[in-house]
């Protein structure tokens, strides 16, 4: 197996269970590498690390599956992580038939995302490293699960940062072109093909059940962002008079009307626009609301990304907070991991002194626990949102 050395101060940090390895971290190989190998980390005096794959071709070049000297990385692992992660999930009692069984870095697995949809699984391989085990995946997943189907759901981006390639399809069985998912009350269509992600952000479902206990019979309210209705759902469940529901994805909002005549839900208006742009147009309209949501995509992929990110997060948040009703409640969220908690509260500061809004926070949601984070790695909490009461 190649042998991987890091420079003199790294060990520290991997001895902490942080499992990336940055190229410059890097201080000899024992041979050339080959793209996607495991390989054998130590520290720069040769003392066992831990194993994982390599990419030399990234920034981030090793990422780790063990730190135990007995636990090699091979199949046999990857089988072991999967159904250790299936074995946590039931242990959560999820109130749905569809959850994230791995969660990448949450689940000791980097570079995989699987989802559960009913009697249909979704999987996302990020990295080339973990691409080279597509077939024990798959296998462990027959194994575990007993499916209908398996889809393979191919991220773009990752492909062009690692370099690998794969063809989006059916890895095992049939996948229908909709799958009907059930949460809590509700029904949901799945688009796996077409929708963001592998087809349904799972990891809002404390979200929507939140939004629940907030809408008031005849309540007003204003679902920005989206995508296939979570959240305007849930708010016309509970009762709310008029729910106004925007997104610039036609694809979106036509999953987003089958899903409201699937729960027989009506007073749901769905609009094609700019969320910014609209959001000014029911300002200068005058238009209020009882409950305002603002889930936007992520914003900064990158670090880079970030400065122009928060202007965008500033801007929603002062659209928002005008938008919003006195005694009416407000949320704004991040899917990012480069924002964190602490930029969503300063922006959202920003703009309530801005335009002089008293507000106090009543809640702040994250990714739900079928979507683990590890505290040893903050890059795994990804998804955080702030609500708030105007006053």
């Amino acid at each position: 197996m190649l042998q991987v050395r890091v420079v003199p101060g790294i060990e520290d940090k991997l001895k902490g269970f942080f499992p990336w390895i940055y190229r410059p971290e890097i201080s000899s190989f024992s041979r050339k590498p080959k793209k996607g190998e495991p390989v054998v980390v130590r520290d720069f005096g040769g003392r066992f690390l831990g194993y994982g794959y390599i990419n030399p071709e990234v920034n981030i070049a090793v990422r780790l599956l063990s730190f135990d000297k007995k636990e090699k990385l091979n199949a046999e692992l990857i089988k072991k992580r999967i159904r250790e992660a299936y074995d946590y999930r039931k242990r959560l009692y999820i109130n749905s038939n569809a959850f994230r069984l791995v969660h990448s870095e949450g689940d000791l697995l980097p570079g995989l995302i699987v989802d559960v949809y009913g009697e249909y699984v979704v999987v996302e391989f990020t990295t080339y490293g973990m691409s080279n085990f597509r077939k024990d995946v798959v296998s462990a997943l027959i194994e575990l699960l007993n499916s209908k189907g398996i889809y393979e759901k191919v991220n773009e981006y990752a492909q062009r940062i690692e370099g690998f390639k794969a063809q989006e399809g059916v890895l095992y069985g049939e996948v229908p072109e909709r799958i009907v998912v059930w949460e809590h009350d509700l029904r949901y269509n799945v688009d796996v093909q077409e929708g963001q992600k592998t087809g349904f952000f799972l990891d809002q479902r404390n979200a929507r059940k939140l939004v629940r206990g907030l809408v008031e019979p005849g309540d007003r309210c204003l679902d920005v962002f989206c995508h296939t209705g979570g959240f305007a759902l849930n708010m016309k469940r509970a009762g709310a008079g008029r729910v106004l529901a925007v997104d610039l994805s036609q694809k979106a909002l036509e999953v987003a009307k089958e899903n409201a005549k699937l729960n027989s839900l009506e007073g749901i208006e769905w609009v094609r626009a700019n969320a910014f742009n609209f959001l000014r147009d029911l300002q200068r309209a005058g238009k209020r609301f009882d409950v305002v949501v603002i889930d936007p995509p992520s914003f900064a992929k990158n670090k880079a990304a970030v400065p122009n990110a928060l202007r965008g997060y500033k801007e929603l948040c002062v659209q928002g907070l005008r938008l919003t009703k006195r005694l009416g409640y407000f949320a704004i969220f991040s899917c990012s991991h480069h924002i964190t908690e602490n930029h969503l509260i300063e922006v959202l500061t920003e703009a309530s002194y801005g335009i002089r809004r008293q507000v106090r926070v009543i809640a702040k949601t994250f990714q739900d626990r079928d979507h683990p984070w590890v505290l040893q790695m903050p890059n795994t909490l990804y998804l955080k949102g702030v609500w708030v009461e105007v006053l």
